[in-house]
């Protein structure tokens, strides 16, 4: 498993308002096992965690990815780059090419 993995287990057991003891008795495993898992000393299986998933009522994307944006952001983030989309409609062929040569730079890590 990773420590990022534990970490939000735990953060969604106590969002969801679960004791140890609880979430334990609810996924079918010992008290023992569950500190294990959440202190990244056991390995966890998909299955398992596709089932804690479901018990705190998460997105199985926010326990296992780091970058997880969830569907708030995501629609604040399609907004702000509408927005852009738009500016970017208005500009010349010239100015439009500019950008993208800069975009392109900036990703190839030379400016």
């Amino acid at each position: 498993m990773s420590v990022f993995i534990s970490k939000k287990l735990k953060e969604a057991r106590n969002s969801a308002g679960f004791s140890l003891d609880e979430a334990s008795k609810r996924m079918n495993i010992s008290r023992r096992r569950m500190v294990s898992i959440e202190a990244d000393e056991s390995q966890i299986t998909a299955e398992e965690i596709l089932d804690f998933a479901k018990l705190y009522n998460v997105d199985v994307r926010e326990l296992i990815l780091e970058s997880y944006v969830d569907s708030a952001e995501e629609e604040i983030l399609c907004k702000r780059y509408g927005s852009f989309i738009k500016l970017f409609d208005q500009l010349s062929d010239r100015d439009k090419e500019d950008v993208i040569w800069v975009i392109k730079q900036r990703i190839n890590g030379n400016i």
